[in-house]
């Protein structure tokens, strides 16, 4: 049986690991005149901060971690997209609205 709680937290680690790899890639890419080689560099760089992400905000095991990067890489976004309807519940569809009362107004 699948374990979707840590399916679904391995996804949303990607997703904030996706979101800094991605920027540092595009930084490499603007500082970088060949773009021979990228796609390698690009897969390096989404391991490493995937791992270590993973490692340093989470209690994750190494093997979990390995996949955060190997999702980081392939499209965390698209992937949690793709599963968002099916595993997940959707954020539109979330209608629970928590009001804090502040000096007795709402």
């Amino acid at each position: 049986m699948l374990d979707l709680t840590l399916i679904r937290n391995i996804l949303i680690i990607a997703i904030a690991s996706s979101i800094i790899s991605t920027s540092l890639i595009q930084r490499i890419k603007e500082g970088t005149r060949s773009k021979k080689h990228m796609l390698l560099k690009s897969f390096i760089i989404s391991m490493i901060i995937g791992i270590s992400f993973t490692l340093s905000f989470s209690n994750a095991t190494w093997q979990n971690s390995l996949w955060v990067g190997l999702i980081s890489f392939i499209g965390a976004d698209a992937i949690y997209k793709a599963f968002e309807d099916k595993i997940f519940d959707s954020f539109s569809s979330i209608e629970n609205v928590i009001y804090i009362e502040r000096d007795g107004k709402k």
